[in-house]
């Protein structure tokens, strides 16, 4: 009986729901592609792509020592996570080899190329978003709505173009949950196997398989089913501690300091949620319509509508306890990235009504955002750093939060770049964190178009390649829309 029920519920997802979700993840992926940054400007992104260089050049896992930390052996090793330099290696080796032949610097483009990864993870993402939504009893054209807010009005708009882990975290989170719901055994071993990558991504993917093992023991699955995702956790932790050993010879040596306390969960739940330099309701301001979404969707599927929000709190308490909570020069709170394909997936229940209210806070958003797609925003940070605006100016004041001073930002960088050589600028060597005169990603049109001149191609080629892979990812999108369309002609 059982059984029948998961095929029913299962029956509804095939064959037509799914050319929708697949639509748009081609199409939001290719309109990343089209806004595809130059290259990499945080030391975190940097770090991941030098352990990926090193690999494919030399072999082993060392970097240089200005970005890594002193291991056992005497050599410096990247004090971050290993699965996003590892998935970068084929993109890496790429541009690597392009830049053989074009004789460029191979650094340049292994950037470049590396940035691919986290713009098709995202667009994967989007499409789980869709799937999520129609698993939780979305109509097709509430899950496409869903799945585009999430891909244009939220902050993974922004990390697309960077090289964090959060976007290969929030697709491993995304995609466990979505197996786990569908309740077979195939599916919970699936979702097994994303939630122990989702450690090896970030440590924070840990809170993951003990929330969905608490799900399948709430569902009175068998403890060898249910037990599934909390014991691939507990694998990944010791290939994580095995892999830190390795280089460092302490198990817990990685990532940032580890400095936790309660006393910082109340600042870092107001912060990530309310602060107007990190705040949720500002960056993502069409993700807050899932408490609508979850009361619909309670009504029919109580418990598994209720999995993204506890995931949410799951991240959001994790990283309010730390007190580093801000992320450094992050866009929004980047930290809670992952959690959020869950909350939009909740979005699709909302009623005709309420959707015009989602179209109109994602085209906000996308305003929010969009500056981000032609400018680093790392040069807002830059320029208040030179300006001695407090870090708790930058955090609560909303008169110099990143999201007001965006727009501006990006004119005095688009006015910089038309003012610059950007071969010129090429031949400087990048420093992260340094001052706006001395920095050549700071300095550029923040795609990767502009920087076409240092191989002596014409930025009119790069234009009209993105303006085509902008078109076909339109087009793409709209296809999944008439889909929509069509199965709503068909149940009714």
């Amino acid at each position: 009986m059982g059984w029948n029920k998961v095929c029913r519920a299962d029956s509804r997802e095939k064959p037509g729901p799914l050319r929708m979700p697949l639509a748009l993840g081609i199409g939001t992926g290719l309109i990343y592609l089209a806004f595809l940054a130059p290259g990499i400007s945080n030391i975190d992104g940097l770090s991941m792509l030098t352990v990926a260089e090193s690999l494919v050049v030399n072999h082993n896992l060392t970097v240089p020592a200005d970005i890594g930390m002193l291991g056992r052996d005497g050599n410096s090793y990247s004090k971050l996570y290993p699965l996003l330099s590892l998935l970068a290696v084929p993109f890496v080796a790429a541009g690597v080899a392009l830049s053989h032949l074009l004789g460029l610097p191979s650094h340049d483009l292994a950037a470049i190329f590396a940035l691919m990864l986290p713009a098709l993870l995202t667009a994967g993402t989007t499409s789980l978003v869709a799937l999520l939504a129609l698993r939780l009893g979305s109509t097709t054209e509430g899950a496409w709505l869903a799945a585009l807010s999430f891909a244009l009005g939220t902050i993974a708009l922004v990390y697309a173009r960077t090289f964090f882990a959060e976007p290969l975290l929030a697709f491993l989170t995304a995609g466990s949950l979505y197996l786990v719901l569908g309740g077979t055994v195939r599916e919970v071993i699936g979702a097994g196997v994303f939630v122990g990558l989702a450690v090896l991504a970030k440590p924070a993917g840990v809170i993951v398989g003990p929330i969905l093992s608490a799900y399948l023991l709430a569902k009175r699955r068998p403890l060898r089913i249910a037990a599934v995702p909390v014991f691939a956790t507990g694998i990944a932790l010791m290939l994580f501690a095995g892999y830190n050993y390795m280089r460092f010879g302490n198990p817990l040596s990685f990532g940032q300091p580890w400095s936790f306390r309660v006393a910082a969960i109340p600042e870092g739940v107001l912060g990530l949620l309310l602060s107007p330099g990190r705040g949720l309701l500002w960056y993502c301001p069409a993700v807050i319509l899932f408490i609508v979404g979850l009361r619909a969707a309670v009504r029919s599927k109580p418990l598994e509508a209720l999995m993204p929000v506890i995931l949410f709190i799951g991240y959001l308490m994790l990283h309010s306890y730390w007190t580093t909570w801000t992320g450094g020069w992050s866009w929004g709170p980047r930290f809670l990235l992952p959690a959020l394909p869950g909350l939009s997936a909740l979005t699709g229940m909302l009623d005709k009504n309420w959707r015009k209210g989602l179209l109109i806070l994602t085209v906000i958003g996308f305003f929010v955002n969009a500056p981000t797609l032609i400018s680093f925003y790392e040069r807002y940070y830059a320029e208040a750093n030179e300006q001695g605006i407090s870090q708790q100016a930058l955090l609560w004041s909303p008169k110099y939060a990143p999201l007001m001073q965006a727009w501006g930002t990006a004119y005095r960088q688009l006015k910089d770049a038309v003012e610059s050589d950007v071969r010129e600028l090429s031949h400087r060597t990048h420093t992260p964190g340094g001052t706006v005169a001395n920095s050549r990603a700071l300095r550029v049109v923040a795609v990767w178009w502009w920087v076409l001149p240092v191989a002596g191609i014409p930025r009119w080629i790069g234009i009209a390649v993105a303006l085509l892979l902008l078109a076909t990812g339109l087009w793409v999108m709209s296809k999944g829309a008439a889909s929509c369309r069509e199965e709503a002609v068909h149940s009714t």
